[in-house]
């Protein structure tokens, strides 16, 4: 137990022990200013790598179109663009945990920098790519550089305090989905699910669809330049790839550090620099030294380990949400859906992304503080059950009445309880810095957490894809096989969310 001039070491809730051993529950803190800036900066790195990995998406379609490779069959074209994004899946899941290791070993603040380098220089060499072959190789080497997937969230966990890492966390998704609407802004079903491996084209997008093909679209500025004409995509990497470059910029600047280790380095990390200098102080009283010796089996304690499970189905259900859901608005009533035309669709997707960032910001911190983050995570898995048992019952409603309102009705309630979903996602990176040995391992928590996430967003989508059409060909159980299954993994992540042990780093370390 820490003492009383200490800061209270419980990551979900700042607990003061009685003489008795009961405990109660303080109001949480506010972040202190040098936690906001820091904090912020974290955000902004966020928002920076989203623009940079979302904004192929609008053009992918069309560049792989011309490519020799598919031979004009545009039948062909989905297949290649999958193999392009599982590579990039592929190459995350074999390099994250050690981004997450190598941050533990020299700092956060040189991984941050070097990542958002590789992430500018990869973005940068796909909109040069010219061959198929040219194109996985950009993007193995954004997979490569995902490292502040994890290292991002790691030092997140070291920055913030237990009084206020609710606060830290909170936003952390919706900064991703801001970075997301400015690379490729969504405006159909399709283009709505970032987990879809077949993204359509769409001129309304911002940077990755209304700066592609310059030429054409603006003629008096680069239509007489060959150039533009050889290398059409390359204008909106070459726009996404100066976020990065900012951030790279940025954390050596304005970024401090937060793992103390052996190796000082003085043009990186202001822990290096005279100690009577008070920028050399760590931004943490409590900031713990690098275990470089901690190996992987180490942190596999029971509470790292359920909560990489809860992360996986976590992402598994919310990605399979997020596939079938445009999916199931499209098709028509008689093949299991409910036959909506894609304005109807791009204006639901837009409503539920409003509704998501709104309850994020008004709703996420206030639930955690009443009444906990593990609570919340399990309220978070239990809604899953209406929002995937929702769209049976919708097209069984449409089967008798068509489109009645009691179908948009309940479509409505879908909406608002998937703003629940992004809450969940805050409270599981809690929960996975909670459930880590100390914080000089957090870097292996969390890259093993997305190590296993990337395998999961592998599969995922196409594996619900996939039954969904096979329910639907053979009606099975009357085309609704996809949603039983996936209610029982929801009964599943349910039942492992109240498995989720509370406690700090500290406390699952002695």
């Amino acid at each position: 137990m820490p003492s009383s001039d200490e800061p209270c070491t419980n990551l979900e809730e700042n607990r003061l022990r009685d003489s008795d051993g009961a405990s109660h529950v303080t109001p949480v803190n506010l972040l202190t200013p040098p936690q906001t800036s820091q904090i912020a900066i974290l955000w902004f790195f966020e928002i920076c790598e989203a623009i940079a990995y979302s904004v192929v998406y609008p053009f992918v379609n069309e560049l792989v179109k011309g490519l020799d490779v598919v031979g004009g069959d545009d039948r062909r074209v989905g297949y290649y663009v999958g193999l392009i994004q599982s590579t990039f899946y592929l190459t995350e899941c074999l390099c994250v945990l050690q981004w997450g290791r190598l941050s533990d070993a020299i700092g956060r603040r040189p991984v941050i920098c070097i990542a958002l380098l590789g992430v500018t220089l990869s973005i940068t060499c796909f909109g040069l790519s010219r061959t198929f072959g040219a194109l996985i190789l950009s993007r193995s080497l954004a997979g490569l550089t995902s490292g502040n997937i994890v290292v991002i969230k790691s030092a997140i966990g070291g920055l913030a305090d237990s009084t206020d890492v609710v606060q830290a966390f909170q936003y952390l998704p919706l900064c991703w989905n801001i970075g997301q609407t400015i690379g490729y802004f969504p405006r159909s079903s399709e283009q709505r699910s970032m987990h879809s491996p077949h993204p359509l084209n769409d001129p309304r997008s911002l940077i990755g669809g209304y700066l592609s093909n310059p030429s054409q679209r603006f003629p008096r500025t680069f239509g007489d330049s060959a150039f533009w004409r050889t290398y059409p995509y390359l204008l909106p990497c070459l726009v996404a790839a100066l976020f990065p470059l900012s951030g790279s910029i940025a954390s050596i600047l304005f970024l401090r550090e937060t793992v103390l280790h052996p190796w000082r380095w003085k043009g990186w990390s202001k822990v290096g620099r005279s100690k009577r200098d008070p920028k050399s102080t760590p931004l943490l009283p409590h900031a713990t030294p690098a275990h470089r010796s901690a190996s992987l089996l180490s942190i596999l304690t029971k509470p790292v380990i359920i909560s990489v499970a809860n992360y996986c189905l976590l992402a598994f259900i919310s990605m399979a949400y997020s596939v079938l859901q445009p999916l199931f608005l499209s098709t028509p009533i008689q093949r299991g859906g409910l036959g909506l035309d894609p304005a109807r669709i791009g204006y639901i997707l837009t409503a539920q992304s409003a509704v998501g960032a709104l309850c994020v910001l008004m709703l996420s911190a206030r639930l955690q503080q009443n009444f906990g983050v593990n609570t919340v995570f399990s309220m978070t898995m239990a809604v899953f059950m209406v929002l995937h048992g929702a769209f049976p019952v919708m097209n069984a409603l449409a089967r008798e009445d068509r489109i009645s309102w009691q179908v948009w009705f309940i479509l409505a309630v879908q909406l608002v309880l998937h703003g629940l979903v992004e809450i969940g996602f805050g409270c599981m990176y809690i929960l996975l810095t909670n459930a880590s040995p100390s914080r000089a391992v957090l870097g292996k928590v969390h890259g093993l957490a997305q190590t296993a996430m990337s395998l999961v967003r592998a599969i995922g989508p196409a594996s619900s894809t996939a039954l969904f059409a096979l329910s639907v060909e053979k009606n099975l159980m009357g085309g609704r096989l996809v949603f039983v299954v996936l209610l029982m993994v929801v009964v599943l992540g349910v039942g492992l969310s109240f498995l989720q042990e509370d406690g700090s780093m500290e406390e699952n370390a002695e």
